[in-house]
């Protein structure tokens, strides 16, 4: 068993995140809340990779124990997620969220969904401010090991990291994708066809829906730990017809930010 970490990578399910954890030297494993984490050395700090199962409660489940054991380290949501039609982000793009919507509590009236807000009790109070619907990644403790996360632009893919695309010619790669900041839906319940989505981006002008990322984000705000999400577009959101997804190149889009960011990090 570890005694200290110094960031947690978690994903819902296996298949986002272990052609991650699978590239890494390996130092051990353990288990938080039934999920198998690995230990990596990598760069100077000692990252632990695992699942949280899929879902809200999993996610923040998983995420609190890790904080209760480990204490305030950080902890990066990774994994998939579905784009809006509407917005930027096409498939196998990558979203590092910048603010985190929650979908699906409210008060619910025949036509539509009202946020939280309506009910008038805050989800938590922290440093004198309330929290209803939304966090904002200034919320936040600072993320020490993401110091610098991929700034928004055109990205190679690369085994060791992303590398970004300043040429014409690279920009213009065939396998050359976007990063972009901006924020992110969390629900209980994807999308399933693209009326109910088209009406969630107008309702929430998020740019990707998933179903984990802001209750991970509630946690680490809960218990003060830094936290930050990427993820890969593999589908947009309504569309469920899995032939026109792309979820491994999402995921090693995904992975290739995220070795960007822990190779800039200096120790």
């Amino acid at each position: 068993m570890a005694n200290t970490i110094d960031l947690a990578i978690l994903a819902a399910v296996p298949a986002e995140i272990l052609p991650l954890s699978e590239s890494l030297p390996s130092s051990g494993g353990f288990d938080i809340a039934g999920n198998l984490f690995t230990l990596h050395e990598y760069h100077g700090i000692t990252v632990a990779i695992g699942t949280t199962g899929i879902g809200k409660v999993n996610a923040a489940a998983t995420a609190a124990c890790i904080l209760t054991r480990f204490g305030p380290v950080e902890i990066w949501d990774v994994g998939c997620s579905g784009a809006y039609a509407e917005g930027a982000l096409r498939i196998a793009d990558v979203l590092i969220t910048n603010e985190w919507i929650r979908g699906d509590e409210g008060v619910l009236v025949s036509s539509h969904a009202t946020p939280a807000g309506n009910i008038g009790i805050p989800l938590l109070s922290r440093h004198g401010h309330d929290f209803f619907d939304r966090f904002s990644s200034h919320d936040f403790e600072p993320c020490r090991i993401a110091l610098d996360p991929a700034p928004p632009g055109r990205y190679i893919p690369g085994y060791s990291g992303s590398i970004p695309a300043t040429s014409p010619e690279e920009q213009t790669r065939e396998d050359c994708f976007t990063v972009e900041h901006g924020p992110s839906l969390t629900v209980g319940m994807a999308s399933g066809d693209p009326e109910t989505a088209r009406s969630r981006f107008f309702a929430h002008r998020a740019m990707a829906e998933n179903m984990e990322g802001s209750a991970v984000a509630q946690t680490c705000l809960l218990l003060g730990a830094p936290f930050l999400e990427c993820r890969g577009i593999s589908n947009i959101a309504g569309i469920r017809d899995k032939s026109r997804w792309a979820f491994g190149k999402a995921i090693a889009n995904c992975h290739s930010v995220i070795r960007h960011m822990l190779a800039r990090h200096d120790g």
